[in-house]
């Protein structure tokens, strides 16, 4: 289990949503981008909970490994979801190009 400081808020939750957590918060820094995420997490006594926070290009997250006695939460869902995200946003993007620049290319010869 990894303990994640966030904002002055300390949880608990599984180490793959701690790690996807954070490579999330580093592709929203590198897009300029925030969005709101729920995240699973276990409370003192092993109570299950979940916080909604926003992760953006301000973020700053610490996370370590901790020991605990409790069980995981489930965050098999979550994991899919943020890692989905953070391929969404590493993905290489189309752009406009000015008639300068599709001059240059001869679309009739490709490399």
């Amino acid at each position: 289990m990894k303990s994640v400081s966030y904002a002055g808020l300390e949880f608990d939750t599984a180490d793959d949503v701690a790690d996807a957590l954070l490579r999330l918060a580093a592709a929203l820094g590198q897009n300029e981008k925030a969005e709101t995420v729920d995240i699973p997490i276990v409370e003192e006594g092993g109570v299950a909970n979940s916080v909604q926070i926003v992760v953006g290009p301000a973020s700053q997250f610490i996370s370590r490994h901790v020991e605990s006695v409790y069980d995981d939460p489930d965050g098999a869902s979550v994991v899919e979801y943020l890692d989905q995200r953070t391929r969404a946003l590493d993905m290489p993007r189309a752009g406009a190009v000015s008639l300068g620049e599709y001059e240059r290319f001869d679309l009739d010869h490709p490399v």
